[in-house]
């Protein structure tokens, strides 16, 4: 007999709470209880679902006993939702970044520990075809040991969604903190190693909508010493968009991988892989029970049934936060930064 469907109570219904709203209630095992949004726009919007609308999450802990809260709410807000919800023995999925501060994403994984719940964090670049592709390749010895790796992303949202007056436009490091925690992660991911320096250094775009510097470059040091060049923006003026990925380049002693395109449609990007000395090859993709966001709520419904810890854990995400923070000390301190400097 199959398991009952996970009831979910979402916070938040902006713009992108909806789009998480609608994919909850497609999700296999998975059941959309309630919404809580004290905006009346967002209220207005989430009664069609035909679900309860509460202006508090306490309303809705009370009133529905849900198994899941999905906070897709402004990251200042993260900690205590996510401490509220764990406290009524609630598991927690929250978007990135679990925090703005490593003080406060360290309580959400405490109280997800004492509490013996889960706390995950939706970094749903973990979950598409391509990144485990390239996580195969390193893993596999195809590219030998690793002497660089070349990320970029660059995207022009300066007449997008973003206002001056949201808590995009008004966050400090807006890229780093919303866009580059999903490479930090993936770089994790991909290679199994941790980042231990960052080197970094930002720039304010006046023709953007944000009040920090959406640009970013920096250089960062994995463990075994390998070199990552890394640049990213939100402000792309010369019409050389890449995808939401980024444009990968890995190289190694053996060969070099990349995983380019998919521009329009971030899931149908492409790994090709060039042993030295051969023609590059187009490299077939995992399959994967479930894509993206949908994957992030599998793998909870998965940890949540076999009470063990899910990947893209609160407590596994601290490291990729913590290297964020410190890519963000280095653009304002004008110097490298260990990791274990904001760790500790």
């Amino acid at each position: 007999m199959p398991d009952p469907p996970l009831r979910v109570v979402q916070v938040g219904v902006g713009l992108w709470g909806q789009s998480w709203a609608e994919l909850v209630v497609r999700a296999r095992g998975f059941r959309l209880a309630g919404v809580v949004d004290a905006g009346a726009p967002a209220r207005v919007w989430a009664e069609r679902l035909g679900v309860p609308v509460f202006r508090r999450l306490e309303q809705a802990l009370r009133a529905l006993t849900p198994d899941v809260v999905l906070l897709v709410s402004p990251p200042t807000t993260h900690r205590p939702l996510a401490e509220e919800a764990l406290a009524a023995g609630v598991h927690v999925v929250t978007e990135k970044p679990l925090a703005h501060t490593l003080e406060d994403a360290e309580a959400i994984a405490v109280a997800a520990r004492t509490q013996d719940r889960i706390a995950m964090v939706a970094q749903n670049y973990r979950f598409r075809r391509q990144s485990r592709a390239l996580g195969e390749l390193v893993r596999g010895g195809v590219l030998g040991r690793l002497r660089a790796i070349r990320c970029e992303c660059r995207r022009d949202l300066r007449a997008a969604w973003v206002s001056p007056r949201d808590w995009r436009g008004r966050m400090p490091h807006p890229y780093l903190l919303d866009m580059a925690v999903h490479h930090v992660d993936l770089v994790r991911s991909i290679t199994g190693q941790e980042i231990v320096e960052a080197d970094g250094c930002s720039w304010p775009v006046p023709d953007s909508p944000f009040g920090h510097d959406p640009t970013v470059s920096a250089v960062l040091t994995l463990a075994d010493g390998t070199p990552m060049a890394y640049h990213g923006t939100w402000a792309e003026a010369l019409g050389r968009e890449t995808s939401w990925n980024g444009d990968w380049e890995l190289v190694g002693t053996r060969g070099r991988a990349t995983w380019t395109a998919g521009v329009k449609d971030a899931l149908r990007s492409t790994v090709a892989v060039e042993p030295f000395g051969q023609r590059p090859r187009r490299v077939p993709l995992p399959m994967l029970p479930a894509l993206d966001r949908l994957g992030v709520l599998q793998e909870a419904g998965r940890a949540i049934r076999a009470g063990d810890e899910p990947e893209c854990s609160a407590a596994d995400n601290l490291r990729t936060l913590a290297t964020v923070l410190a890519v963000a000390r280095s653009t304002e301190e004008r110097r490298p930064v260990r990791i274990e400097e904001v760790v500790s």
